[in-house]
C-alpha cells in the first residue's frame, strides 16, 4: 500500500531515525488508521522535519520518559513539560507541528485522517468532532491509551505473528476512546472557551480528589485542557456550577466525615487533608455540615 500520510516512511524521515515500522488498520470503510513506532536513543537530535499540512491528526503515546523537548505549532513555540511514559499527545496536522528532540524518545503514533475520524464518530454514535484541544507539549495521562498501546506492541516486535483482525480491533478501539474522551467539536482559536467537556471535568475532578492536601497547581489542570489558568477556572465553574476551590473544599469535608466516623480526631483529620490550622478545618466543616467536627463520633 502506498503511503500517503504521516506514518511509516514519512515519519521515519520526519524524525530522522533508521527505521519506523508501521501497521495499517483496514476495517474502516473508505478510511485507514496507521500506527508507527518511532525510536531514537540519541539525545539532542534537533528539529524534526516539517510534516505536510493536511486535515489529519497524530495521537502519540510515549513508551519512555521524555524529560525535555521543545514544540512548535504554526511556527510558534508552545509550553512543554516532562512527558512520563504513558503520556498521550494529540497533534493537529493543520498546525504544522515541529519538535525539537532534546531527550531520547520512543513512542507509538496513530495517524488518523479526517475520513477515519468521521468513520469512527459514525460507527460509535459520537457527535462530530473537529479537534483535540490539548496542549501536545504537555499531553494527558490516559491509562487506557497506554494499555492499548502496550497490547499492540507485540505486533511490532514480531511482525510475522501480527493478526490483522487483532491490529484492526485495537487500533479502532484506541482511536474511538481518544475521540470519545479527548476530542471536541471545535478547533480552539483565540476565542475563550466557556465550558469543559465531560472528559475534561472528570480528569480535573480525579486529580483534585488525589490532591486534597492542596498540593496541586491550577496550571497543572489548565494545561491538560490547553487553556490558561484563568480561562480554565471560569470554564470549570460554568460547567460544574461551582469554583475549583469550592469543589475541592466540599470533597475534603466529605472525606473528613468518613475519617471522623472511623475514630480520627479533628486535629488528625485537619493534618491529613492539608489544613494548616485546625481552626480552618473546623470553620469549613461547620459552614458545610452545621456541626462541630469535634462532636462527631
Amino acid at each position: 500500500m502506498q503511503e500517503t500520510g504521516a506514518y511509516g516512511e514519512r515519519l521515519r524521515r520526519t524524525f530522522k531515525v533508521a527505521r519506523a515500522p508501521s501497521l495499517v488498520a483496514k476495517t474502516l470503510k473508505n478510511a485507514r488508521i496507521a500506527i508507527t513506532e518511532i525510536r531514537c536513543d540519541k539525545a539532542n537530535t534537533g528539529l524534526s522535519e516539517p510534516i505536510a499540512v493536511e486535515d489529519a491528526f497524530l495521537m502519540t503515546v510515549q513508551l519512555r520518559d521524555v524529560p525535555a523537548h521543545d514544540m512548535f505549532l504554526d511556527g510558534k513555540q508552545i509550553k512543554t513539560a516532562f512527558l512520563p511514559v504513558g503520556t498521550t499527545s494529540f497533534y493537529d496536522l493543520r498546525s504544522s507541528p515541529v519538535a525539537n528532540s532534546i531527550s531520547a524518545f520512543n513512542h507509538i503514533s496513530f495517524y488518523v485522517p479526517r475520513a477515519a475520524l468521521t468513520a469512527i464518530t459514525d460507527k460509535e454514535g459520537i457527535p462530530s468532532v473537529d479537534a483535540f484541544n490539548h496542549n501536545p507539549g504537555v499531553g494527558v495521562q490516559d491509562p487506557v491509551m497506554h494499555n492499548l498501546v502496550r497490547a499492540i506492541l507485540p505486533a511490532f516486535r514480531s511482525p510475522g505473528l501480527a493478526n490483522q483482525l487483532f491490529v484492526d480491533h485495537l487500533t479502532v478501539a484506541a482511536t474511538a476512546h481518544a475521540v470519545r474522551y479527548h476530542a471536541c467539536a471545535f478547533r480552539q482559536t483565540a476565542t475563550r472557551r466557556k465550558t469543559l467537556s465531560y472528559g475534561e471535568v472528570s480528569r480535573a475532578q480525579e486529580k483534585l480528589s488525589e490532591h486534597l492536601d492542596g498540593d496541586l497547581r491550577l496550571e497543572e489542570l489548565s494545561d491538560e485542557c490547553g487553556m490558561s489558568p484563568l480561562d480554565f477556572a471560569s470554564a470549570f465553574e460554568e460547567t460544574v456550577g461551582g469554583s475549583v476551590h469550592a469543589w475541592r473544599r466540599d470533597l475534603r469535608i466529605e472525606r473528613a466525615k468518613r475519617l471522623l466516623v472511623r475514630g480520627y480526631e479533628a486535629r488528625e483529620v485537619a493534618a491529613l487533608l492539608g489544613y494548616e490550622q485546625v481552626s480552618d478545618f473546623v470553620g469549613d466543616f461547620i459552614r458545610k455540615v452545621g456541626t462541630d467536627p469535634r462532636s462527631v463520633h
